[in-house]
């Protein structure tokens, strides 16, 4: 959990400042002894030099700026101290301590590290100083399994939250453990849906498998037909689309948006159609895929269509102009693997990717910077736990505990 290791982080530095007290020893000592291991870290992590490195190791690209923008870049830093007649003593004290903070905060980086993340910014403006943001947790725990199946009659079937996918058979609906749906199977357009703070895994009639992330909705038949596949995709899913032949030639497997159409024959491809993110990306892991734009009658048009290999983007931005970039597939399929991954993303861009997983309403009042930040984090840590590891980064929040009639509020303030 992060906290507890937040707290560790904050023993590391009372212990270095000569400033822990007997219980802070003992738990200290408890986590010292708990494994050969996390006394080899401590050990370590008392050198600055060898802190460097570690947190180089954790980061791609040149060193010295790393450093800079993850340890100087990370801490500003207001000590308050009284005043003292010997400014020498003063200024000397003054400069151990910030060099012990500094060291302090990126051993919290640090063992956050061990937990699963970091995160470093790209300057060192942090944010706009009228900076405020109320986020109304309605559900801080991490997203999990859970989606709801809505049949052709409008009947919606709760899918279990013990179970991880669900797969659509020749003659019934089963999840991937073999249990069975209560469903009477017959050949119907069906619709599977994701909640913010959940996500599911179909497998199609025809073997192919969709990843459903949160806040998203997959329309598809319970049958395909003989001579196309196709399915509508609201939000994001990541697609291994299976190979199914018809005589000499592959039927196709078509995704529709609301703005485009995507055809593929076998292949692996992540589609990112959130409305509020602003573009579509499509994204091609394996074999290859033909991105379309939609005309106003609803068909593909040929005009303006890209042809995508792996390891490239389409990107259809809100100019409907189709683009093709080479892409960073880590970054696109990293929610399917269980990770934040952001790169020169802003505050908005973070925290509505938060709002989705979380389940987090957020209101902005005053105005944000452009500040960009780069970093991993597992998605497996709960709401409070992701926004601490921006509070390293000079973001503070105070969360507002209210009784159970009224929701949660975090208030992240300049």
């Amino acid at each position: 959990m992060f906290e507890h290791e937040f707290d560790i982080a904050l023993l590391f530095s009372a212990h270095v400042k000569g400033e822990l007290d007997a219980l802070g020893q003992k738990q200290l000592d408890a986590w010292l002894n708990a494994s050969q291991g996390n006394r080899e870290l401590f050990d370590s992590l008392m050198h600055q030099e060898e802190l460097k490195k570690k947190l180089i190791s954790f980061n791609e690209g040149d060193s010295e700026i790393i450093w800079d923008k993850t340890l100087q870049g990370l801490v500003t830093l207001k000590v308050q101290e009284d005043y003292q007649d010997n400014r020498n003593v003063f200024a000397a004290k003054n400069q151990a301590v910030k060099l012990w903070k500094r060291i302090s905060i990126a051993v919290s980086i640090i063992i956050a590290l061990s937990a699963g993340g970091y995160f470093f910014i790209n300057d060192l403006n942090y944010f706009g100083s009228d900076q405020q943001i109320l986020l109304t947790i309605n559900d801080n725990a991490p997203g999990r399994n859970k989606a709801t199946l809505t049949l052709a009659n409008g009947k919606a079937i709760t899918l279990s939250d013990t179970k991880t996918g669900l797969v659509v058979g020749a003659t019934d609906l089963t999840y991937n453990d073999g249990s069975y749906i209560d469903v009477k199977e017959e050949n119907q357009l069906l619709t599977a849906s994701t909640p913010r703070g959940g996500t599911y895994q179909i497998t199609l009639s025809d073997g192919t498998r969709v990843w459903l992330n949160a806040d998203s909705k997959l329309i598809f038949p319970s049958k395909f037909n003989t001579s196309e596949r196709k399915v509508q995709l609201i939000g994001e899913a990541y697609f291994e689309v299976a190979k199914v032949m018809i005589k000499d030639s592959r039927m196709p497997f078509i995704v529709v948006t609301d703005q485009q159409e995507i055809s593929v024959l076998g292949t692996h491809f992540n589609l990112n159609s959130y409305k509020d993110e602003g573009v579509v990306k499509t994204t091609l892991l394996e074999g290859s895929v033909k991105v379309s734009l939609l005309s106003s009658s609803g068909k593909a048009r040929e005009m303006g269509s890209v042809t995508l290999r792996p390891g490239q983007e389409a990107i259809l931005n809100k100019n409907s102009e189709l683009k093709i970039t080479e892409a960073d597939v880590e970054q696109a399929t990293a929610w399917k693997n269980g990770l934040f991954y952001f790169k020169d993303a802003d505050l908005k861009t973070i925290l509505r990717t938060f709002s989705r997983w979380y389940n987090i309403d957020v209101v902005y009042t005053g105005s944000l910077s452009d500040q960009k930040f780069s970093g991993k984090l597992y998605r497996n840590v709960n709401a409070y736990q992701a926004l601490e590891v921006l509070k390293l980064l000079g973001l503070e929040f105070v969360l507002e505990k209210k009784n159970q009639q009224t929701p949660q509020k975090i208030i992240i303030k300049p």
